[in-house]
């Protein structure tokens, strides 16, 4: 609302009472003039008009008038399951975490404001295509082109093992097979069954949707074991990218029996089931887990250095391999999402990675729906319970206060305002952004952003305030800010993430909390 208009209400009612009451003066003490109605009529329009034309009224109110206690509640928000499965057990944390958090349960045809779909939801509700603002669905439309496993691990990205797609690549597999003399393989499906070490010969061709892999022989053990580490991961946004890892700590899963001797006919040698040796019972790590209260990955940390080894030349590795796959892919999830009118979507997903002799990390797969059941390894509830509760406070949902009525406003901008967003004012300055968006330097600047990169910068920002124990890797994180280049940083970037990236490395200059 333009200020001399504010301004200038009290000064006309002021006047108009003037005149009201020499009118009165004038007037039988019985009766009510023409005037003071016609004062009253006026000011009532009045009234309305300024309030209409209030971009947000809460702003200039900020409370609420509350009659009664009842005022004060409102409807908790609501959540809804989708899942093919006739059981549920595989969703006990994820209802427990939710009911703790005040949000009640309805059914998926109702209205809600989160879809909790452990099922890829786009092709069984068209619906989808139409999220509201208040509605958020835990997958992204695409995201299989991460999760599918004969797209992932035919990528031919440097931190897959060799992949060959059959029976379309069969001559490729055969040239590769030939000049790798040594070299073993796994033939996978998507349904990840059935894996067996085969040597080219056994390789079945006419197998359609699946895929043979080079299987790496030099794992790292553990008290002989082989294994593999879940490390979970949320997608937040696309165009622009923000990804994050959580750090409370990482599943890792220990095969049940010793690698060595190798027998490529005993699976349970080289391939992780549901009968995995968890970390409690591998002999060497007991004693940290259950002793020295551990987590998975500082037990696994203490073991690598009894043997010598730096274990911190693991985690940039894993690190760079995420960030690396996610963003190849990015723009397959873009190119889907063109038909969606909102993206208020997000993704849990769970890497699996394994480590070789020399600490070299591969990626073997993502998950889309991670599974988050302990009822085969009860002491797994608590990871999963915290991974949980860091993913939905990092997407916005969050315990319901005592009292979740709004009373002061709207609550969003105490968490994110204006001042919180605005970064690199001395350029916006040198470039009249406040005039004119027309030059690149202004994109950043308030004045130029859009509604929805305005939205954009909004959520980044209360990611970051909420971010419990993730960590965010896509923009990565600066750890050296004088040695950092953004222009080599975001050099290859698309012009989104470009523009996400240096916000976040201007944020980084004035405060270094948002560095690291």
């Amino acid at each position: 609302m333009d200020s001399s208009v504010e301004e200038n209400v009290p000064n006309q009612a002021g006047a108009e009472s003037k005149l009201a009451k020499s009118e009165e003066a004038e007037k039988p003490s019985n009766s009510i003039g023409l005037l003071p109605i016609m004062i009253f009529l006026a000011a009532t329009v009045t009234t309305a008009v300024v309030v209409e034309l209030l971009p947000h009224a809460s702003k200039v109110f900020p409370w609420s008038s509350i009659d009664s206690p009842e005022d004060l509640q409102q409807p908790p928000p609501t959540y809804a399951i989708f899942g093919r499965s006739p059981t549920e057990e595989h969703l006990v944390h994820v209802v427990k975490v939710l009911d703790m958090f005040g949000y009640q349960r309805v059914g998926v045809n109702e209205s809600w404001n989160l879809l909790w779909a452990h099922d890829y939801p786009f092709l069984s509700f068209a619906s989808l295509k139409n999220v509201d603002q208040n509605q958020l669905v835990n997958h992204f439309p695409g995201c299989g082109y991460l999760t599918n496993k004969v797209d992932l691990c035919t990528s031919q990205l440097p931190f897959l093992p060799r992949a060959f797609r059959l029976p379309a690549q069969r001559e490729e597999f055969l040239d590769y097979a030939r000049d790798n003399p040594r070299a073993l393989f796994v033939q996978k499906h998507n349904e990840h069954r059935h894996i067996k070490v085969r040597a080219p010969a056994d390789i079945a061709f006419g197998s359609n949707d699946s895929f043979v892999q080079e299987f790496v022989q030099r794992p790292f053990l553990v008290d002989g074991h082989k294994f593999d580490i879940g490390v979970y991961v949320v997608i937040t946004s696309v165009n622009p990218l923000r990804a994050y890892i959580y750090t409370g700590d990482v599943l890792f899963r220990y095969c049940p029996v010793k690698y060595h001797p190798f027998d490529a006919e005993n699976v349970d040698k080289y391939i992780v089931g549901d009968d995995y040796l968890p970390t409690w019972e591998v002999p060497s790590l007991r004693k940290y887990y259950n002793r020295f209260g551990g987590s998975m990955r500082t037990v696994f940390e203490a073991y690598v250095r009894d043997q010598d080894m730096e274990p911190a030349k693991i985690w940039p590795q894993v690190e760079h391999i995420i960030r690396t796959t996610i963003a190849a892919k990015e723009s397959d999830i873009v190119n889907i999402l063109r038909s969606y009118k909102t993206h208020n979507f997000f993704d849990l997903m769970r890497f699996d990675l394994f480590i070789d002799e020399d600490l070299k990390v591969f990626l073997m797969e993502a998950n889309m729906s991670p599974n988050l059941s302990s009822a085969h390894f009860k002491p797994n509830s608590l990871l999963y319970e915290q991974v949980l509760y860091s993913v939905f406070n990092l997407v916005g949902i969050r315990p319901l206060t005592a009292a979740s009525g709004t009373l002061f406003g709207d609550s969003n901008e105490m968490i994110t305002a204006d001042k919180n967003l605005a970064t690199d004012l001395n350029k916006c300055a040198a470039y009249d952004c406040d005039k004119s968006c027309n030059k690149e330097e202004c994109d950043l600047c308030l004045q130029c952003l859009s509604g929805s990169e305005y939205k954009m910068l909004q959520n980044a920002h209360e990611e970051h305030l909420h971010r419990i124990d993730m960590k965010r890797i896509f923009p990565q994180l600066i750890h050296d800010l004088k040695s950092f280049n953004i222009m080599e940083e975001t050099a290859n970037m698309t012009k989104k993430n470009a523009w996400m990236t240096r916000w976040f490395y201007n944020k980084c200059q004035f405060d270094a909390a948002w560095c690291n």
